[in-house]
């Protein structure tokens, strides 16, 4: 008789509706760690993780198994930010590399106040990516494949691991959380641009934050700008700009109104991103109004004339943002990605004539006005919603503030970090005195 073949199964990394992903997973005795069952999941979760070249790490619910296990690749510690904030890996040889890093039963056992949205995605919920605001340092204890116990600190990504896959463990998906959530598979012009657009010569046009979220995420998706103006107050380089002869002009947030003849320059004309659903909210300050509640937060993708935001509109999308309202440099943030984001694909249709044109509509057209320093100014018994989105509003500039009027009479200008709406009045939590530290607003009226 004629023996087949024994193949071994390749170890399945199961996809976000498998039931066992929401389940909580069980503690592993201590007493088993070093068994063979164990010691067998460890390996089939490892064959998993390095059969996807962009896994870092994988939890045992994602092979089937709702045991409180995660699995970290070592070359994540090699791991360095370039110059555009994204991560590549360092050129180690193979003795340097380090080993994976178990763990068993982790708790994560102190997490830092200071939180930062950071982009993820998840084997386990194929190829979608989003944002998820996740503390910037915590520290974890957990049993390794040994059965010793250990406790380390983290910060950075190693930190972001640690959360996403504990979160695994508690039957948590990152889609649960995350705002901006879009879907990227490898075909996806963002992870696969056509060499023939990701070659268009173009000049960016930016003068803000907003513009480098903007720029991080074009040159993340694989366009790189032949010339990159960041400066408004510096007359434009004109002949530069026609000697170039560029396909496109692309302006984000530049803070000069461009002429018509610079705009009519290249073969493409002009591109500009908004972070407005425009008509709505033209003008300088989109953001700070959709915070203070005069719009929906979104981007807005059209061609740039000599009006103001007036022009066609190529591209739209709402984003969702959770909490909402949040702090402007965190709403600037998310909006400029998805800006950054949404132009890739639509530039590459814009060049090869592959998208219609949207006239906007003038009639529901509003306008936003330049921020003065006088519009941070409240009146604590002023309505408490319009207060808390000043506070949120103006947190970059010019920050919202009080005049308090201390026990010995003087009055004090008090700016106001943060804030909260308590049994319907507006209440103050973290502020910075003239001429003082932050301090809490409890503090505060104690010494005042």
């Amino acid at each position: 008789m004629v023996r087949q073949a024994h193949h071994k199964m390749k170890t399945e990394i199961l996809q976000k509706d498998a039931p066992v992903l929401r389940k909580t997973a069980k503690s592993v005795p201590v007493k088993e760690i070093g068994s063979k069952k164990i010691q067998n999941i460890l390996s089939r979760m490892k064959e998993a993780l390095y059969t996807e070249e962009d896994g870092v790490a994988i939890a045992a619910p994602q092979i089937g198994e709702s045991l409180r296990i995660f699995v970290v690749k070592g070359d994540v510690l090699t791991f360095i930010r370039n110059k555009n904030g994204k991560l590549e890996t360092q050129e180690l040889s193979e003795k340097k590399v380090p080993e994976d890093m178990i763990f068993i039963n982790p708790e994560i056992t102190k997490t830092s106040k200071k939180k930062k949205d950071m982009e993820e995605g998840c084997l386990s919920v194929r190829w979608l990516y989003g944002y998820v605001k996740r503390s910037e340092k915590v520290t974890i204890r957990s049993y390794d494949e040994n059965g010793k116990l250990k406790e380390r600190g983290a910060s950075g990504l190693l930190a972001q691991i640690f959360q996403h896959e504990t979160d695994h463990l508690n039957g948590i998906l990152f889609i649960d959380t995350a705002t901006n959530v879009r879907d990227m598979p490898p075909e996806h012009p963002q992870t696969k641009v056509k060499p023939a657009t990701s070659k268009l010569k173009f000049v960016f046009f930016g003068a803000s934050t907003f513009s480098r979220y903007v720029l991080e995420e074009l040159e993340s998706a694989g366009f790189s700008p032949a010339l990159k103006i960041t400066s408004a107050r510096e007359p434009l380089p004109v002949e530069k700009l026609r000697e170039l002869k560029a396909d496109v002009f692309i302006v984000a947030s530049f803070g000069k109104i461009l002429p018509k003849e610079i705009i009519d320059l290249p073969k493409y004309k002009t591109l500009n991103v908004h972070p407005s659903l425009l008509p709505k909210l033209r003008g300088a300050t989109p953001i700070q109004n959709t915070i203070l509640g005069l719009g929906e937060p979104g981007v807005t993708i059209m061609k740039l004339d000599e009006k103001i935001d007036h022009g066609p509109i190529l591209a739209q999308i709402p984003i969702p943002i959770s909490p909402w309202p949040d702090h402007y440099r965190t709403v600037e943030e998310k909006l400029g990605r998805a800006g950054g984001q949404l132009l890739g694909p639509i530039l590459s249709k814009w060049v090869t004539g592959k998208i219609e044109k949207k006239i906007q509509n003038d009639l529901e057209a509003s306008y936003t006005k330049e921020v003065k320093k006088e519009d941070g100014l409240l009146e604590l018994d002023g309505p408490a919603e319009v207060n808390w989105r000043k506070v949120l509003a103006y947190s970059n500039w010019p920050g919202a503030y009080i005049i308090f009027k201390n026990k010995f009479g003087k009055e004090v200008r008090v700016v106001i970090k943060d804030a909260e709406i308590r049994d319907g009045k507006f209440r103050p939590t973290r502020i910075v005195p003239a001429g003082k530290k932050e301090m809490s607003w409890e503090d505060f009226l104690r010494g005042n």
